[in-house]
């Protein structure tokens, strides 16, 4: 629940509806720089300024990619050309879901009843196969907390 509680404390902290969800609004509001390129998306902290590179593309790409790469940033400290594969791969993965739980929030999602995939889709304007996940991972939750909370046999 780590990552969830991160993005909960973003997502409380400065999103009020999807119309924050940008990178323009967010950079801001994480006083982090934004590095547009032509090469690759990538995330690094120099003199303690904030820099997430961006990768120019198609709109939503880039989207998803600033999410990620603001995973890494909220979540690791590490410099991934000096750790062992598998932990760079445990760190891809938690990056994945944190962009996952950013551009879909579980705040918007309840406020809104977005409780049906398109509907999903349709608010954050993300694929149908990304609104599924997030809708499954919602479920997931609330199955866990019922099994820790005993409702559940």
């Amino acid at each position: 629940m780590r990552i969830e509680s991160k993005v909960n404390e973003i997502v409380e902290c400065c999103i009020t509806d999807q119309l924050d969800l940008n990178i323009h609004y967010l950079s801001y509001m994480f006083s982090t720089h934004i590095l547009y390129n032509h090469n690759a998306n990538f995330y690094f902290s120099k003199k303690g300024v904030d820099v997430i590179a961006v990768k120019i593309g198609d709109a939503f790409d880039m989207w998803r990619a600033f999410c990620h790469e603001a995973g890494h940033m909220f979540l690791h400290c590490t410099n991934q050309n000096m750790m062992p594969y598998a932990f760079n791969m445990k760190q891809e993965a938690e990056a994945a879901k944190f962009a996952l739980l950013l551009m879909m929030p579980e705040k918007l999602i309840r406020r809104h009843e977005l409780y049906e995939v398109q509907e999903v889709a349709n608010y954050f304007n993300v694929p149908i196969d990304m609104a599924l996940h997030r809708i499954e991972m919602l479920i997931e939750q609330t199955r866990l907390q019922n099994v820790n909370y005993g409702v559940m046999r």
